[in-house]
């Protein structure tokens, strides 16, 4: 029997994709995703158990959404390719706990309708809700816009079940807010990208779904950000739920590549969009007035635009939601994902800036990030076949020169960061990785070559 009969035997004909009909299929964000040839689409953790088991020494790949950004889905001939699309049920839901309990295949987008009439929602939201999935979103520690108010994606997981390398379960779905039984495996496999174990099932802490929100658009020099923040804050307290920055380039070529000839706000040194939540739109709106009135008063913002309407909010929100049109004139585009100190973003940027003029004249740097957690996306945009190297060199280099910064926010390390995290982690640390990995998979079966080379 060969490896596509096994296969057949366990998950059915129907749910083993060989070339032909992977073909067929959107390979996402990575386009060597498809490169093993041949995916498996278990119904569940033990249909997944029973293909680990029948299958040893073989390399597994991982699949959620495909929305990830580092080649951490990469696959190549000899490999298999596990897909968790059929993983996608939500299971329970519990509104007096406020948990549910939900299949790794299922998008954030169909978590949220279905939990929409109990009024609540999960505390993670990114601009891919309509294919990431929550295994993926686990196994990557997703953050997205709303980090200030409720957390990485870790911060909402209470629980897991977990497929081992060698087809062993763990249940480790407990619903409790407290479980203080002995070690916190959950944690381990929290943002391991797929290389410790496969996410099956998620027990996940759910928030009330904000009855008001209000919106707007901040105009202020860059060396004000860090004075701002901890006034915002102080301020709304929990109700603060966004802070999300533009930087002029960015701001400007979005805005061009989307047509638009009215903008919300004149040209700014820094655009930054807050958002509050409060029991209705009204009182959301004026908790974000008076949060904005001293700082308007005395100087630190140049401008502030508070919509009034849903279409003045999407209008707010429309050039910072359109990254995706960066590069869509045919340009190469090489994105980064990297998280620094509130006092070091601007300067940053402006060293990266500095640092492109001279080793890539003509390459654009455009910004823009979820400041108020200190993670930038930034874009280095050339002609097409700008190569990723000197790219790397700019951005990483000159992260270097910044204490406390990480060369990954919120995308992970998969295969695209895997040589920048070797350089820049600590000996001691990247051996505790090493033996984190030898521990629960000793044959190195699971998303190989992936964070660790």
């Amino acid at each position: 029997m060969d490896l596509a009969e096994t296969l057949a035997a366990i998950v059915g004909p129907g749910h083993v994709l060989g070339p032909e009909r992977l073909a067929l299929r959107d390979p996402g964000w990575c386009r060597g995703s498809q490169g093993a040839g041949l995916l498996v689409r278990p119904a569940d953790a033990a249909e997944l158990a029973a293909v680990l088991r029948a299958t040893p020494g073989l390399a597994v790949v991982p699949q959620g959404g495909l929305t990830g950004l580092v080649e951490g889905t990469e696959s190549h001939p000899g490999q298999l390719i596990v897909s968790f699309e059929r993983m996608n049920r939500v299971h329970a839901i519990d509104p007096a706990q406020a948990v549910a309990l939900v299949g790794a295949g299922v998008t954030l987008a169909a978590l949220d309708a279905a939990l929409e009439p109990f009024g609540l929602m999960a505390g993670v939201d990114i601009g891919a809700r309509d294919s990431c999935t929550i295994g993926g979103m686990v196994a990557t520690n997703a953050g997205g816009i709303r980090v200030l108010r409720y957390g990485m994606m870790r911060a909402g997981v209470l629980g897991l079940e977990v497929v081992l390398a060698d087809g062993a379960i763990l249940d480790l779905t407990t619903p409790l807010l407290k479980n203080n039984a002995g070690y916190d495996l959950k944690q381990v496999f929290i943002g391991s990208e797929g290389t410790l174990g496969l996410v099956t099932r998620v027990a996940l802490r759910l928030f009330p779904r904000p009855r008001g929100i209000a919106t707007a658009m901040l105009g202020l020099d860059p060396a004000g950000l860090s004075g701002l923040m901890p006034r915002l804050r102080a301020a709304l307290g929990e109700q603060l739920a966004a802070l999300e920055g533009i930087w002029p380039a960015c701001y400007e070529y979005v805005a061009g590549q989307q047509g638009l000839t009215r903008r919300p706000m004149a040209p700014q040194g820094l655009y930054l969009i807050v958002e509050a939540f409060g029991p209705d739109d009204s009182a959301a709106r004026a908790a974000l007035e008076a949060a904005l009135a001293p700082v308007i008063e005395d100087g630190t913002l140049a401008e502030a635009v508070i919509a009034q309407s849903d279409s003045d909010r999407q209008a707010i929100w429309k050039i910072r939601e359109g990254g995706g049109t960066i590069g869509s004139a045919g340009e190469t585009v090489h994105s980064y994902d990297v998280s620094l100190r509130l006092a070091d973003l601007d300067p940053y940027v402006r060293a990266v800036e500095a640092a492109a003029a001279t080793a890539l004249p003509g390459v654009q740097v455009l910004v823009l990030g979820h400041v108020g957690d200190g993670n930038l996306h930034l874009m280095l945009m050339g002609p097409p076949g700008l190569p990723r190297a000197p790219c790397d060199a700019v951005v990483y280099e000159t992260l270097g020169a910044f204490g406390d910064a990480s060369v990954s926010a919120e995308h992970g390390i998969g295969l695209e960061k895997r040589a920048v995290l070797a350089r820049v982690q600590p000996v001691a640390v990247r051996a505790a990785m090493r033996a984190l990995k030898a521990a629960y998979d000793p044959e190195n079966r699971l998303n190989p070559g992936k964070v660790l080379d």
